[in-house]
């Protein structure tokens, strides 16, 4: 199975060597997903850390009635709810499929169990929370200074995601609406 993009990803994070990288995958479980099926629903509990191999998973909650996009999932991508993987509470994300995606998943006791006995593995985890941080930093500062032109420019600078996803989820990304974000394209793009 090729997982190039994934490996690659591993390997830049963790700092090692094939046979690390190998020590790593044997510990995933692979989950294939058809378009819209669910990793995990709002009110769940969240004890797993998601691999992206192939296909695009969006993360995303819902506040009266209006769904919001948190984070789209892409290939190499490693992530889970932090929040609810750490503390043990209910989600209030939601993880789906928005593409037939393969991702490969580790329970957070075989993943603790694996960050115990390799230093590659641990390194994984620690800088895959750093880059998270500093994303989530990026947003938010993003959200408080931005306008809607230079999000929207940010997100098609560093994100792949326009063109390949629905206009709805970018729009609630970097939070405007559908018709701003056509105004947007049509006097910026």
């Amino acid at each position: 199975m090729d997982m190039t993009i994934l490996q690659n990803e591993i390997a830049r994070l963790a700092e090692c060597d094939a046979d690390q990288i190998d020590t790593i995958l044997d510990s995933l479980t692979p989950v294939r997903l058809k378009k819209g099926r669910f990793l995990l629903m709002a009110d769940q509990g969240c004890a797993t850390y998601f691999f992206v191999d192939r296909g695009a998973m969006r993360l995303y909650y819902v506040k009266n009635d209006q769904d919001y996009t948190a984070w789209i999932a892409t290939p190499g991508q490693i992530f889970t709810d932090l929040e609810s993987y750490l503390s043990g509470a209910q989600s209030r994300m939601y993880i789906q499929a928005i593409e037939e995606t393969l991702v490969f998943t580790i329970s957070k006791k075989d993943s603790d169990a694996l960050a115990r006995n390799s230093t590659a593995y641990n390194t994984l985890l620690r800088r895959t929370v750093e880059e998270a941080f500093v994303n989530l930093s990026k947003n938010v500062i993003s959200f408080q200074s931005d306008e809607a032109w230079e999000r929207y420019q940010r997100v098609q600078n560093e994100k792949n995601w326009l063109g390949k996803f629905p206009l709805k989820y970018i729009s609630s990304f970097i939070g405007i609406t559908q018709s701003s974000l056509s105004r947007v394209r049509a006097n910026r793009g």
